[in-house]
């Protein structure tokens, strides 16, 4: 972080080794008792005038002094030294590593706003250039025996990291991905993984549409900087570095932990687990890195899905099947692509491959309830179950759009027609089989009727959750428009999958309020518009077998409809619409005119 002002110093280059200075020795620094009281009171003084933005009413060797580390011990016999960090008390450890993570996090909030206070932007500085010696101490942290000192050590290194940008010594981040390799101390490996992945995680933007503003105003007092667009924050740059870092040493560190999971403790639960919320994080649309930065990430995926077994606990698979979903991320990227990447198909083709010929399902550790994967009281792990079913369904859409991307562009060889006939058969009866099982797991471990359709037990396994109930609808939709409403599937089929009782559920699950769709379509969290859009385009080419399937039911469904364009229109109109909602209108317009007609 280079910060311009007249009072600020310009940054030194990073060299390969960290910049340590070797303090003078004088009279007045000599300190018989470590001097901690007094460190410890301005450590507070510090927290208290972080807490106002501004530490321009702390003077300088107030301000300098806590974070020096030159203030020298006697040992009693005229010898004296430097202590390092780890020889303070427990107490004062975590004052002092509290203070300095609360110091950058600041310092990222106002740099982020383009203001910051000068003083502030003065110690960042200090602790970038790695005046004090502190980050080295950090990072040893890591194997200290007490928990809570090496956790607040690991936030206050990360936030520190995000404050440096690019101006990150390689040697920390070596040491950082070092230490997961070489130490067994399950301790010290999550340290590292954690440290890096809350920096992969972190988010420029992070203010809450309700926090106050006005909370983050530098008090009148303040001397500020203003920071231009070149000097802001942001973290990709960080980011970068840290990818490169890991991508190193990622195969070995992919290794090492598919032994951990192949040999399962549970002493290595928490690190296995940090590892891959890790991987999950780089892998991740919201991380916001490259294409070119994540590819290297993809490469071992597949192997991971063969730990799956019954001998994995719970908390493992679903950290792991959070991983596999991200990667197949249908409803916010995916399904919008005309060509598919080779790594997601890869892995929907290993996932559809697992449940239909190694019977994936049956070792899904559910505990609880009646069913036979376990027994006991309770109502088993529901959200294992749905992780489990939203991939099934993830990587047969993906299996299916995959096919039809492939027959698209065979399509002008006219010699070929055969073959990609028989291909989109051969891909009809894997999933069949694949849906097959999945409805008989669901219906085995949840109180299903043995005849509830997965069209509509989908919409009720996912009530909770709104993100995956969204993308699950779109992954049925788009398997039944692609296999089996464009050629003559066999009819069970289309009752498994039809759109029209997925639809018509969902309406139900929602009570028929066009207000909870209106939400949904403004939102960014779910992919509703997709949803809609593709449903509503459904529902013009298939109007009478909708009719059909809504029976009694279809007054009210259009009624959800039509009062829901009427919404979208008043705010249209005011042009307080979010985007461009038009093409969702002309179809909700078109599906009026045929209710029109078909009630005539």
């Amino acid at each position: 972080m280079v910060l311009k002002s007249r009072t600020t110093v310009p940054l030194v280059p990073v060299m390969d080794e960290p910049v340590k200075k070797k303090p003078k020795i004088s009279e007045d620094m000599v300190d018989v008792d470590g001097g901690g009281d007094e460190v410890d009171q301005e450590l507070r003084v510090i927290q208290q005038h972080l807490l106002n933005q501004c530490l321009c009413p702390v003077s300088e060797s107030s301000l300098r002094k806590p974070f020096q580390g030159v203030r020298l011990v006697s040992d009693g016999q005229g010898n004296y030294h430097v202590p390092t960090l780890a020889e303070w008390s427990r107490d004062r450890i975590l004052l002092f590593v509290g203070t300095l993570q609360f110091l950058c996090e600041v310092a990222i909030k106002q740099n982020a706003k383009g203001l910051m206070c000068t003083r502030i932007g003065e110690i960042c500085d200090a602790f970038v250039r790695n005046e004090y010696g502190l980050i080295e101490q950090l990072i040893d942290f890591s194997s200290h025996s007490d928990p809570f000192i090496c956790f607040a050590a690991s936030r206050a290194l990360s936030a520190f990291l995000i404050v440096s940008k690019s101006n990150v010594n390689p040697s920390w981040l070596a040491s950082l991905t070092e230490n997961v390799l070489v130490t067994t101390h399950s301790q010290k490996i999550s340290f590292s993984l954690e440290v890096i992945k809350r920096v992969v995680e972190w988010k420029d933007i992070d203010t809450h549409p309700l926090e106050d503003s006005n909370d983050d105003r530098l008090p009148h007092m303040c001397v500020v900087m203003s920071l231009s667009d070149p000097e802001r924050l942001d973290t990709s740059q960080v980011k970068c570095l840290c990818i490169k870092a890991l991508e190193a040493k990622w195969q070995d560190i992919v290794q090492k932990f598919d032994g951990m999971i192949g040999t399962y403790s549970d002493e290595h639960e928490s690190t296995i687990v940090t590892f891959l919320g890790l991987w999950e994080a780089i892998i991740s649309v919201k991380a916001n890195l490259s294409v070119v930065d994540t590819k290297p990430f993809y490469a071992h995926l597949v192997q991971f899905v063969g730990l799956l077994n019954s001998s994995v606990p719970p908390g493992i698979w679903k950290h792991m099947l959070g991983l596999f979903n991200e990667v197949l991320c249908y409803g916010s990227t995916l399904a919008l692509q005309d060509t598919m990447e080779e790594e997601p198909c890869t892995l929907a083709h290993c996932v559809v491959r697992s449940v239909k010929d190694w019977h994936l399902l049956d070792t899904l550790p559910y505990r609880g309830g009646s069913g036979r994967f376990g027994g006991g009281a309770g109502d088993g792990d529901r959200p294992l179950l749905q992780k489990m079913a939203l991939l099934v369904l993830k990587s047969v859409a993906v299996t299916v759009k995959e096919t039809r991307c492939d027959s698209s562009s065979d399509s002008s060889l006219g010699s070929e027609a055969d073959d990609v006939a028989d291909d989109m058969a051969m891909i009809e009866r894997s999933i069949r089989e694949v849906l097959r099982q999945l409805d008989n797991c669901v219906k085995t471990l949840l109180p299903f009727h043995p005849e509830t359709p997965l069209a509509q037990w989908v919409v009720q396994l996912f009530a909770d959750q709104d993100d995956a109930l969204i993308e699950g609808m779109v992954c049925c939709l788009d398997v039944a428009v692609g296999l089996f409403y464009r050629n003559s599937a066999r009819h069970d089929l289309r009752d498994t999958l039809s759109p029209a009782t997925t639809f018509i559920q969902f309406l139900r699950a929602v009570s028929h309020d066009p207000d909870v769709l209106l939400d949904l379509l403004v939102s960014s969290e779910t992919c509703f518009l997709l949803y809609l859009l593709r449903l509503l385009k459904f529902v013009r080419r298939n109007w009478a077998e909708f009719v059909a399937c809504c029976g009694r039911e279809l007054d009210d469904t259009m009624s959800v409809l039509i009062r829901l364009r009427l919404a979208i229109d008043r705010l249209v109109s005011k042009a307080l619409f979010p985007y461009n909602i038009n093409p969702v209108l002309r179809l909700l317009e078109k599906c009026e005119q045929m209710y029109e007609v078909n009630d005539g």
